[in-house]
């Protein structure tokens, strides 16, 4: 074999080691329990710098197979519940803020999502007026094979969850 060819055999080699383990970093990377919170955030924080419906529905109006995306079947009927109850009373049934950012007029810089335990990741953010940072804390779990959200637990004094505010009478 000449040398250039084993040179080009080499570099090839090398190419496919290094792109077979990269894909599976990455493949681990994506599939882990801060995943399913990381994507709930791509697709929905939005409401933290639009004040109007400019991307569609917000996350608590989502219908049940887009809520399932994120969370566990049991969490996903009790979102429903109350975006059913909120449209029948024209008001605030349960959920009286945004679940996403503990607020109710959100206002975020430096979200960071981090898995910090098994089956928890936190999300920490700043108000960019007050510098105060939040953190709030998702339960996650495998769900037929993939992460799910099993509740949310907000960092205020009482660490009321989400599953507690939406069962609440």
């Amino acid at each position: 074999m000449s040398s250039i060819a084993a040179k080009r055999l080499g570099l090839i080699v090398s190419a496919v080691l290094a792109i077979g383990w990269s894909g599976t970093v990455l493949a681990a990377k994506v599939d882990n329990e801060a995943a399913v919170v990381a994507k709930l955030y791509k697709d929905f924080a939005w409401q933290a710098i639009a004040s109007q419906d400019l991307f569609g529905d917000d996350l608590s109006h989502q219908n049940k197979s887009t809520l399932e995306k994120y969370f566990a079947p049991a969490l996903a009927d009790l979102l429903v519940k109350d975006a059913v109850c909120q449209v029948k009373s024209q008001g605030i049934c349960k959920l009286d803020f945004d679940l996403l950012f503990d607020s109710q007029d959100p206002r975020v810089t430096d979200l960071e999502v981090t898995t910090t335990s098994p089956g928890r990741v936190s999300v920490v953010y700043k108000d960019p007026v007050d510098d105060k940072t939040t953190r709030i804390d998702f339960e996650v779990a495998r769900v037929a094979g993939r992460w799910r959200i099993m509740d949310v637990v907000y960092r205020r004094p009482d660490k009321m969850s989400l599953k507690q505010v939406l069962t609440r009478n």
